[in-house]
């Protein structure tokens, strides 16, 4: 396996021991970082040996983009490690993975990935490679980067020793090549949003073309003749250093670091890349034979020509020169940026130097002079108050930033690769200046923008369920425990989950359910590394708890297990234990989500049972009902409009809703930012469900905790499947108005007509519909019971795991499986946002539900239950359909 100290070390000024790059910051894990590296090779497959959460949490959440036609980048390959993997191995399954996914796919190669579970229990899966590359015949390369072996750093390094070792070098150009022409190579360049696309005709104008790309659009054969370059260009030297220094060792090609971000930093490429190439051994031709201009004269033309075409278009934001600006990114983009935000007149009165090198440092203060404010904290709390001590008009920085600007109404510009839009290139600074300009503009009116407001039952056809999982999983459905009982605590005021694993572990998920409800949430971990795992690390999971009960005072906390504590015996029970005794201040739980068994739905469900069986027990007898309180348990499956939309529903009978969770709170009121939650339900609310007359389940995957109410403090349930639809909604009506002894009010009445209505207009668009639904069971079950009542022919239900709701959706055929599995004919394909590209190849239209949805806007404010809820849902899926 790579040394990793030496790749810590490489890239650094290593004099002083400190100077490892900050390799424990708050970033992702080495899993991450490596995928970041090598996915972009868009005609490879990426399989990644582990249990759900690691791929099921990540894949398509990068911005990189790519001509390639494969697009496998754009594919999650998993084997989604169960307990038995764990217990008796699963070599043989990733083998029979391997071999699986080369017949589905055809790649050129595979890449292998071991994670923390796969790593800690021993997995060879570099034998497991070199024997799959025997039946395959393509390359099958292993890359040893679990997440608890250090940060995304780190891990970008191990996928560049990958490369060296296992692709560079192992290929030519052949002579009908087009790439023959080319003579440098791009390193640690990603093509987030498009950036290259801006760049690579300036170097072919400039006659420097460009012969392979490390690693944004690119192919794995480019890549295997990348040591006939004549220069190698470092644009991003914090990840991939190790690779130019090696490939100049072995193949004595020189290297040059650079940045396209900004006027003054292209110009100083370009020049600096056509130096180099002059003064290289290697020959090349420096006049152009058809020009007669050398290449330092034809690099001076292009510079000057797009100049001139640049200050025509920046005119427009001539407004933004002597703003300020607040600056907090990583790499080459901490100093990069600071220059294109100069080249635009901006002002930068602080820059946050967390995730930055200390060479980043250096050139930092190169650009801004030593008395330049760099900021090791760059915490939200002081991200905000440097926002308002030095009046800036604008925070520049990453997408996990972006709900503290929105909330404190701060003008923001997301500059990572989550971004959509490529800001490198002249014409990226033009897209720059656009961004920041609409940012400002919109924020310049948040008084008005963020205001103080004022205080019929179908027949259940014949069908067969079928569990289609195999060794591998493609484009997973199945998202992990882990990000189940981390939404649910987001209902609860002041809560904090904290993830005992490796710290890609929560940065992943929390990016992940950010992207999903466009709100901040709350989510912390203990950051496992080697040491930790091999030492223990009990200790962790009471020390972080301790630190935040100290500095932020939240009123429950709640250590959700991953694969990685679950696997190594930590005892978080008795850690939860330890601290209960330290602690009085907060509640503590400890939920088991080990993400190896089990998904998102059972995650969810584990934490509502966690925190019912916290509620203080009352002495039998002297639990007095209130009347009219009801005790309500609602699924993941339900939006944060939809919360709002029940408590109204059961409040208008006069009944008094105690809701957990209660998600409403993450439907875009909260205001400010805070590392905990805000708003929801309260732990001293939560207290009070032990004395509710009844307690209502929505979902079935919520009877569980119902059980635990009613086995602890006598409360009787009634579980709903579905509360959408003209049926489902009518049994509700009836059970509230029989809870309040009171009759259905007549705004329910109406909307019930309204509904009667709408569907009579819309079921001759419906009428023997084929539509195939991919989402979790609970809101299988929702819809289509919906369609069944709308006439449509539900041919296909994919459910990512098994549970008892399965059994209560309407469809013809069930099967247990993933995106990939979806074969047939369709008119409308309803999941998630990750279906896209399948929707494409069914040649269908998506309507997009369930989680993650980040495509498109507006669904977390979207009803779905009820009357009203269940008409948009018919109108806007008989749009799609007509």
């Amino acid at each position: 396996m790579t040394h990793i100290n030496s790749l810590l070390e490489n890239g650094c000024n290593t004099d002083k021991k400190e100077k490892l790059c900050r390799s424990r910051g708050g970033e992702s894990c080495a899993f991450d970082g490596a995928m970041i590296v090598l996915q972009p090779i868009a005609d490879t497959a990426h399989i990644v040996h582990g249990s759900i959460a690691c791929c099921g949490n990540s894949w398509e959440g990068r911005g990189t983009l790519s001509n390639v036609e494969a697009s496998l980048h754009r594919m999650g390959f998993t084997t989604d490690m169960d307990e038995m993997d764990i217990i008796y191995g699963s070599e043989e399954k990733l083998l029979n993975a391997i071999i699986q996914t080369n017949k589905a796919v055809k790649a050129k190669a595979i890449f292998v990935y071991a994670t923390c579970v796969s790593g800690l229990v021993g997995e060879d899966i570099e034998s497991v490679c070199r024997k799959a590359e025997a039946v395959c015949g393509i390359k099958v390369i292993p890359v040893n980067a679990p997440g608890f072996v250090g940060p995304k750093n780190l891990g970008n390094r191990i996928a560049g020793e990958v490369l060296l070792d296992h692709v560079i070098g192992t290929g030519e150009p052949s002579l009908n090549s087009s790439m023959e022409a080319g003579i440098i190579n791009l390193i640690g360049e990603y093509n987030i949003a498009g950036d290259m696309w801006n760049v690579e005709p300036l170097f072919k104008e400039a006659g420097m073309p460009i012969l392979s790309r490390i690693s944004g659009d690119s192919t794995f054969e480019e890549i295997t003749y990348a040591h006939r370059a004549k220069l190698n260009v470092v644009v991003c030297s914090r990840a991939l250093i190790n690779v130019a220094k090696e490939m100049e060792r072995r193949y004595g090609i020189p290297y040059v670091e650079v940045s396209f971000f900004g006027k003054t930093e292209i110009a100083k490429a370009l020049r600096m890349i056509a130096q180099k190439l002059q003064n290289t051994e290697h020959k090349i031709q420096n006049t152009d034979r058809e020009s007669g201009l050398s290449l330092r004269d034809k690099v001076e033309e292009v510079i000057a020509r797009e100049e001139v075409r640049l200050a025509e278009k920046l005119k427009n934001y001539s407004h933004l020169r002597g703003m300020k600006a607040v600056l907090y990114t990583g790499g080459v983009k901490s100093w990069s940026f600071i220059s294109a935000l100069l080249d635009l007149g901006i002002e930068i009165v602080a820059a946050g130097t967390k995730k930055s090198t200390f060479e980043d440092e250096e050139k930092m203060k190169a650009i801004l002079g030593d008395e330049a404010l760099l900021i090791e904290d760059v915490t939200p709390a002081n991200l905000r108050r440097l926002m308002k001590e030095k009046k800036a008009d604008v925070l520049v920085a990453g997408g996990r930033n972006l709900y503290l600007a929105v909330k404190e109404g701060f003008p923001f510009v997301d500059v990572n690769q989550e971004r959509h839009i490529a800001y490198a290139g002249y014409e990226g600074l033009v897209n720059f200046a656009e961004q920041i300009s609409n940012s400002i503009r919109f924020f310049s009116q948040k008084t008005e923008i963020r205001g103080q407001g004022a205080g019929g039952k179908g027949q259940k056809p014949e069908y067969e369920i079928k569990n289609l999982q195999s060794e591998i999983s493609i484009n997973p459905l199945k998202h992990s425990r882990t990000i189940g009982a981390a939404i649910a605590l987001q209902g609860i005021d002041r809560a904090l989950p904290i993830i005992h694993g490796a710290q890609g572990c929560s940065f992943l998920a929390k990016v992940l359910i950010t992207k999903h409800f466009r709100e901040p949430v709350a989510l912390a971990s203990t950051k496992l590394f080697t040491e930790d795992v091999v030492m223990g690390s009990d200790e962790n999971a009471i020390k972080v708890a301790q630190e935040f009960i100290e500095k932020q005072h939240p009123e429950l906390i709640g250590i959700l297990t991953s694969g990685l504590s679950e696997v190594k015996g930590d005892n978080i029970s008795g850690a939860v234990k330890d601290l209960k005794i330290r602690n009085q201040k907060s509640k503590i739980i400890n939920v088991s989500t080990p993400d190896y068994d089990g998904g998102m739905e059972e995650g969810y469900a584990n934490a509502v049972e966690a925190v019912l069986e916290s509620i203080e027990n009352v002495p039998t007898g002297k639990t007095r009902k209130v009347t009219g309180r009801i005790n309500v348990l609602a699924g993941s499956h339900l939006t944060p409009a939809d919360f709002t939309e029940l408590r109204g529903m059961i409040e208008s009978f006069g009944l008094k809703p105690v809701i957990l969770p209660d998600l409403s709170a993450l439907d875009g009121s909260r205001q400010g930012f805070s590392p905990i939650s805000s708003g929801g339900i309260g732990v001293n609310e939560i207290e009070t469900m032990a004395a509710s007359e009844f307690t209502v389940v929505i979902g079935m995957s919520m009877e569980r905790p119902a059980r635990v109410l009613k086995e602890r403090f006598g409360i009787k349930y009634t579980v709903f499947e579905s509360i959408s639809g003209l049926g489902g909604t009518d049994a509700f009506m009836q059970m509230l108005s029989a809870l309040s002894n009171r009759s259905v009010p007549s705004e329910f009445e109406r909307q019930r007509r309204i509904l009667v209505d709408g569907m009579r207009d819309a079921h001759f668009y419906y009428g023997n519909k084929r539509v195939c639904i991919a989402v979790e069971p609970d809101l299988s079950v929702q819809i289509s019971k919906v369609l069944d009542e709308m006439g449509a022919d539900v041919k296909l239900a994919v459910v990512p795991s098994y549970s008892d709701a399965v059994e209560k959706i309407q469809a013809k055929n069930i099967i247990v499986g993933d995106l990939f599995s979806i074969r047939g004919s369709f008119d409308l394909l309803i999941s998630n946002s990750h279906a896209e590209n399948t929707a494409k190849k069914l040649g269908a239209p998506l309507y997009q539900a369930g989680f993650p949805v980040y495509k498109i806007l507006g669904y977390n404010s979207k009803i779905t239950i009820g009357y009203r809820g269940t008409l948009t849902m018919i109108n806007e899926i008989a749009n799609l359909i007509v």
